[in-house]
């Protein structure tokens, strides 16, 4: 409990310090972008230490953690200070002392907002309470191991034990994480701070994920419905609401048929397959990430990506800034920020972000827009999206991206498996928008006509295609093409227009992976489409959502009455059908909570090696952070625990899950066998040649190395080190340095 109220309150503190910053970045949204204060401040701590760490300036450790949350408490002193300033001047005497501060405020403060208190108090709110709730969800099934826990797991402990940038690998001594990792950094700060154990750290930094993302997706969607002012009942909070369970909490609509498929649901409900919808990818949505509980790359990316998506909301809105040079510059800084971060958090987020950002100022700029602010919103661009890698250029410089360029799509669906599998995945959230895609074509000059060529273009271009099994895919992009024309439209105001922007964006990220692919480790195979179908659904399904959390509502003012009744019922049956999976998935999940709820995340190897735990404590104790363990070696996914050590330890270990490692461009060539012949061979000589290859410091033999690889080389350790530790069936040796 006091844990948990420590991350919390580490977190809170954070937001607060960084809210003037967020206001001087955001200040001409409604709202002020206060309620993105938490995911920004947390952004701007991490890139402050990530950059310092990287550039060779100090050592990762908690001096250089607290100097930077210092530096963002400063700044944001510094920026309240100032907005006090220019307040009170607007009240001194004196027509000239009076007509100067009224310009000054002109160019630096933005004008009284009425939502502003009731967005930041709302995302406040949201934070704290998604906050208790996941850390209570997440307590009902604690046990970080299972799926690709241990990998998350360990990135967060070989990050909190590396001194420098990028952490070293911890499951192949000797090279370097090749990972986006920017994500774990922020996760393992506080967890490194609070001096958390790390199961504990995991489970609390899931919780705080899961909070950040709840509060960044009600504020995008509370400013954007701010900033529209629709013609229809409904407010800020109450459209931020709906997003937050619109976007993070429905299911798709195959977890609807997985209610059928089972026998006696929600007991026997399977959770996992919907998010396995077309064969050999992966169509994963919030709601599972959070069951899953993954500190997983693109859920990383969520609270960040909305950050991302307010910059350019405010672009599209009112214009890249060219007065009040230090909001300008703060805007600037924040967008390149916000986007450039992306990429190494998540690399798939950075196109779509960076994209977003270009159609918005496009947008702008096809406005009312004199051509010299033309000219400096494109400059303005180029600028900021340079920032963006310059701003993360060490990161660039050493991330091998483990890709081969793009392939072409060779095999499509069938058109009805194709539109089959795209209602299961997206279905809940493309209704809503077809009340928008129908105010487009009722605002047409001669609607009746357009439809019925519409419909004759459709029909025609359908029968056509479907001989390639295409059609589904024209779909796709005919619907990507309303929404840009809709972006591009001089008639709608910039509110809507940002809708059509997600919209856009959303049916791009569907669209692309089913004519390109991105070349990576899975190539040649089945799966050869998996990361690209997985990373970029993942982002549509983001995208969509927010965009359908607010049709809701605004679909009031685009159907006719009668209109409205229809679709409203077809809506209330689609979210009723959306909240099957979060119900009955989550009663699957955590087995019926039948489990008392706890924070420890070790529980699992405690049962199956209880000697492991007090290793695990003393190596991070007393073993300095680059210190290369020996442990046994398993295949990936190991349910036994192969490298449960290295990953909950941070300290590199010989190898740990080979496949992994391929897919990182590592080639653990023979390090298995190596591996095996120092826990099994007899000879002394053998061993000591292996140690000093890979500079093995430490070696646990555990009930793992014991069922792995027997006893038969057990006696030698004594010879080649120290006993350290014995402790109900596991046992370390300190080696000595001449071995």
């Amino acid at each position: 409990m006091l844990q948990a109220l420590g991350f919390f309150a580490l977190v809170e503190v954070v937001g607060l310090a960084a809210a003037p910053l967020a206001g001087l970045a955001f200040g001409r949204l409604p709202g002020a972008g206060l309620g993105f204060a938490k995911p920004l401040g947390l952004l701007l701590v991490t890139w402050l230490v990530w950059m310092t760490v990287s550039l060779g300036v100090a050592p990762y450790d908690t001096t250089t953690v607290l100097a930077a949350a210092a530096a963002v408490a400063v700044a944001g002193a510094l920026a309240a200070a100032r907005q006090r300033a220019l307040a009170a001047r607007l009240s001194a005497t004196g027509w000239w002392a009076r007509r100067r501060a009224h310009r000054a405020a002109a160019r630096a403060l933005p004008p009284q907002d009425p939502v502003r208190r009731r967005l930041w108090l709302g995302s406040e709110v949201v934070f704290a309470v998604a906050f208790a709730g996941m850390a209570l969800l997440v307590a009902f099934s604690p046990d970080v191991w299972g799926t690709e826990k241990p990998m998350d797991m360990a990135f967060v402990a070989a990050t909190n034990a590396s001194t420098s940038f990028p952490p070293h690998d911890p499951w192949m001594a000797g090279e370097d994480l090749n990972y986006y990792y920017l994500g774990h950094l922020a996760m393992a700060m506080p967890v490194k701070l609070l001096a958390l154990a790390p199961d504990e750290g995991y489970n609390l930094a899931f919780a705080a994920l899961a909070a950040l993302s709840a509060a960044a997706v009600f504020t995008l969607a509370g400013t954007l419905w701010a900033a529209a002012r629709p013609r229809v009942r409904g407010g800020p909070v109450a459209v931020g609401l709906v997003a937050v369970v619109v976007c993070l909490v429905l299911g798709n609509l195959a977890g609807v048929q997985a209610w059928i498929d089972a026998s006696d649901p929600p007991r026997d409900y399977d959770w996992f397959t919907p998010s396995r919808v077309i064969p050999d990818t992966i169509n994963e949505f919030p709601w599972f990430s959070f069951l899953l509980q993954d500190l997983h790359a693109h859920v990383l990316a969520i609270p960040f990506t909305f950050v991302a998506l307010a910059g350019a909301l405010q672009v599209l809105i009112a214009g890249p800034r060219s007065g009040a040079m230090w909001r300008g510059v703060a805007e600037a800084f924040a967008a390149a920020l916000a986007v450039g971060a992306l990429y190494a958090v998540n690399s798939w987020s950075y196109p779509v972000a960076a994209g977003l950002l270009a159609l918005a100022v496009a947008a702008w700029a096809r406005g009312e827009v004199a051509p010299r602010r033309r000219a400096y919103a494109a400059v303005w661009l180029v600028l900021v999206l340079a920032a963006s890698v310059i701003f993360m250029l060490p990161f660039w410089l050493a991330f091998d991206p483990a890709a081969s360029g793009v392939g072409l799509v060779e095999d499509h669906a069938p058109f009805t498996q194709f539109m089959a599998d795209q209602a299961l995945i997206y279905g809940v959230l493309a209704w809503p928008l077809t009340a928008a895609l129908a105010a487009r074509l009722l605002a047409t000059r001669n609607p009746w006509r357009t439809a019925v060529w519409s419909a004759v273009a459709a029909i025609f271009a359908g029968s056509l295609l479907a001989t390639v099994d295409l059609a589904g895919v024209a779909g796709l992009a005919a619907v990507a093409a309303v929404a840009l024309g809709a972006l591009f439209s001089r008639r709608l105001a910039a509110g809507e227009r940002f809708l059509w922007l997600l919209v856009a964006g959303a049916f791009i990220c569907v669209l692309l992976p089913e004519l390109v692919y991105v070349r990576d480790a899975f190539a040649g195979g089945d799966e050869y489409r998996m990361n690209t179908v997985f990373k970029l659904g993942y982002q549509g399904w983001l995208l969509l959502a927010v965009a359908a959390a607010c049709a809701l509502p605004w679909a009031g003012a685009w159907l006719p009455r009668p209109a409205w009744a229809v679709w409203a019922a077809g809506a209330a049956v689609l979210f009723l059908l959306g909240a099957v999976y979060p119900y009955a998935g989550t009663y699957a999940n955590k087995a019926g909570f039948a489990r008392s709820p706890s924070l420890h995340g070790l529980t699992w190897l405690r049962d199956r090696a209880p000697g492991d735990p007090a290793a695990i404590a003393w190596l991070r104790a007393n073993a300095v952070g680059s210190a290369v363990v020996l442990e046994a070696v398993g295949d990936d996914y190991s349910a036994f625990g192969h490298a449960r050590i290295s990953t909950f330890t941070g300290r590199p270990t010989v190898l740990g899950w080979p496949g992994h490692e391929l897919q990182w461009d590592h080639d653990p060539g023979t390090r298995e066998e190596d591996v095996r012949s120092l826990y099994r061979t007899t000879d002394v000589n053998e061993a000591r040649e292996l140690i000093r290859r890979y500079r093995v410091a430490y070696v646990v033999y555990g009930p793992i190395e014991r069922t792995t690889y027997g006893d038969a080389g057990l006696g030698k350790w004594d010879l080649l080190g120290t006993r350290v530790l014995d402790r109900e069936g596991t046992a370390i040796w300190r080696l000595h340095r001449r071995s």
